[in-house]
C-alpha cells in the first residue's frame, strides 16, 4: 500500500514540475510582446510643454494692447512664471523676447537631460 500512495506523489510532483516548466517557457516567449512601452509618452513631456510654452507666448502678444505698455508687462510676468514652470519640472528654459514697434521677436531653448529645443519665431501684435 505504501508503494501506491509513493507513485501517486511522485507523479502529482513531476505533474507540477512539468505544468510550471510549460508555463516558464510560455512566458518567455510572450512576455517581450506583452509590455507597453511608455517610453515615448515620458519622453514627449519636453517637447509638449515646449510648444505650450510657444502658443501661450503668441496668445499674450496677440491679446495685449501695445500702446498701453501691457505687452511689456505681460511678456515680462510670463516669462518669469515659464521659466520658473520649467525649473520646477527639472527643465532650464530661455526665454528671450525683444519688443519692436510692429513685431516680437522670440527666442527660446528648452534643455532637459534627454533633450534640447530650440525656437526663434516672430509674432505681429
Amino acid at each position: 500500500m505504501l508503494s501506491l500512495s509513493s507513485k501517486k506523489a511522485q507523479f502529482f510532483i513531476l505533474t507540477t514540475v512539468v505544468i510550471i516548466g510549460v508555463f516558464y517557457t510560455l512566458s518567455k516567449y510572450i512576455n517581450p510582446y506583452a509590455f507597453i512601452d511608455t517610453s515615448r509618452a515620458a519622453s514627449g513631456s519636453e517637447t509638449f510643454f515646449f510648444d505650450n510654452v510657444k502658443e501661450k507666448a503668441i496668445k499674450t502678444v496677440k491679446i495685449s494692447l501695445p500702446d498701453d505698455g501691457n505687452l511689456t508687462a505681460n511678456l515680462r510676468d510670463y516669462k518669469i512664471f515659464v521659466e520658473k514652470m520649467a525649473s520646477d519640472k527639472g527643465y532650464n528654459l530661455n526665454f528671450n523676447y525683444n519688443v519692436s514697434s510692429t513685431k516680437v521677436d522670440f527666442d527660446m531653448i528648452l534643455m532637459s537631460e534627454r533633450m534640447t529645443l530650440k525656437s526663434n519665431f516672430t509674432v505681429a501684435p
